[in-house]
């Protein structure tokens, strides 16, 4: 098709409609036009002069979103750079999901939208020509592309970890199948009619429907755990999967919350028993959900964990123990913590105070990292059990708080005599300079003014003070 000739046509007919279309890239352009043709049946070879009227007609029936960013999708990325640095303002994000929402109304996929392409391709480039670390010899340099990458291996290991510890914290206390086994998966998708809005809205769907899920279980006094996953469909329109962990006696009124927030799916789920399953393999199952984690649109996020979960996760594991999300642990729990953090599987141990258990599953409840404080409490020794709802795992749970306050307290008492010993030699050292200190002062003229700024009152047979 000759799209300068139809261009002509439209700026003949209506000069504002060409105006509007002029600011947006030429291949979503053409793609507009080729979609608006096969919208009005129209072949290949049809009279340019009726698509002109057909495109001035149908362009105001576009959404008010899309067309206002016709401009935002059509950056590159210097371009937006650049724009950046002028406004003074982030757009990078706010530029893919305006690409997404253009590519759902032209039926693009992803793969195919050489606009997106080419911006993910420029970022990657700027990011290798930032030189962050200069090596000697043939070793590369640190870049910030190799930077970006390691971060975001970095969150997945996190992520990855703290859903392993919380899978076998849920199986001793009760929240899932049995002790050796593993939860539920289910999938939550949105009704059609948001596979045709923004991306904005279907998130901002997404969001309070969970959040309504999250209440509706809290009134209710459901306990329950989950690993979240919002990522996106082929069409982009958001969905989420969840591995959830919650008591037998409780998973039914969990999920007729679920189907009430998304009544859509009830159906789907009595013809399909993949919706809502069992998990046997939750290694595979886990695998599933991380398999696109540094795709850009995809977030892991955790249910019924600490808020700060993922920030005291990396603080802890990297040693940063004076940031502020450790401050509400003792340095018991740190050391506790950070030991088992390294612990892969269940390990029994004997000694001659008899055989004892060290699991993975002991991490969370040493961080007292559930927003539940009935769950924390468990790892405390104190703690009555008896008539609890946790009460048919109390063998697991007193191995735990067995572990957590006592069979650890030889590798404690090593650890707290070495620091105590560097307590020691620093308390001795600031002794030893008071001392010199006031030795000076008595004996000595005020020699050091910069340093101690006193006068030497009633000496013996030495100068008189300093006076100025």
């Amino acid at each position: 098709m000759d799209y300068e000739r139809l261009e002509q046509h439209i700026i003949e007919n209506d000069i504002a409609t060409y105006d509007i279309l002029t600011a947006l890239h030429p291949f979503y352009r053409y793609r507009l036009y080729e979609t608006i043709r096969k919208n009005r049946r129209l072949s290949t070879d049809c009279d340019i002069r009726e698509l002109a009227f057909g495109i001035i007609q149908m362009l105001p029936m576009l959404p008010k979103y899309v067309v206002e960013n016709f401009e935002l999708v059509s950056f590159s990325y210097h371009e937006l750079l650049s724009h950046q640095r002028i406004t003074g303002t982030r757009l990078a994000r706010k530029a893919n999901r305006a690409r997404i929402n253009i590519r759902k109304k032209l039926q693009i996929s992803p793969k195919d939208d050489d606009v997106q392409n080419q911006f993910d391709v420029d970022k990657k480039h700027s990011a290798k020509r930032i030189i962050l670390k200069k090596h000697k010899g043939k070793k590369k340099n640190y870049t910030a592309a190799d930077s970006i990458e390691d971060r975001k291996k970095k969150s997945r290991a996190r992520d990855w970890g703290i859903s392993q510890c919380m899978d076998k914290s849920a199986r001793i206390i009760g929240l899932s199948q049995g002790p050796e086994n593993s939860g539920w998966f289910i999938s939550l998708t949105l009704p059609g009619s948001f596979h045709r809005s923004s991306y904005e809205d279907s998130r901002a769907e997404i969001s309070r429907r969970l959040e309504g899920i999250k209440r509706d279980a809290l009134r209710q006094n459901i306990l329950w755990l989950g690993i979240l996953k919002i990522h996106d469909h082929k069409d982009e329109t958001p969905h989420i999967h969840i591995i959830y962990y919650v008591s037998e006696n409780q998973r039914h009124l969990l999920n007729k919350i679920f189907f009430k927030w998304f009544d859509n799916e009830k159906s789907r789920a009595e013809e399909n028993f993949s919706v809502n399953q069992s998990i046997y393999d939750f290694d595979g199952c886990l695998g599933y959900m991380f398999h696109d984690y540094e795709e850009q649109n995809t977030h892991i996020s955790f249910i019924g964990l600490k808020n700060n979960i993922k920030t005291v996760w990396s603080s802890l594991y990297t040693g940063d123990y004076n940031n502020p999300s450790l401050s509400y642990l003792s340095n018991r729990s740190l050391f506790l913590s950070k030991n088992l953090m390294n612990i892969r599987e269940d390990i029994e141990y004997h000694d001659a105070d008899g055989n004892y258990v060290v699991s993975p599953a002991y991490t969370l409840f040493a961080l007292s990292g559930f927003k539940s404080d009935e769950i924390n409490q468990l790892g405390y020794r104190k703690t009555d059990i008896s008539n609890s709802r946790f009460s048919g795992y109390s063998l697991y749970i007193k191995k735990m708080q067995s572990y957590l306050n006592r069979k650890c307290r030889k590798s404690w008492e090593k650890h707290k005599h070495h620091r105590i010993y560097k307590s020691y030699v620093f308390r001795t050292s600031f002794v030893l300079f008071w001392f010199v200190k006031q030795l000076i002062y008595i004996n000595t003229k005020n020699v050091l003014k910069v340093f101690f700024d006193y006068q030497c009152n009633q000496l013996r047979g030495q100068p008189p003070p300093f006076s100025g």
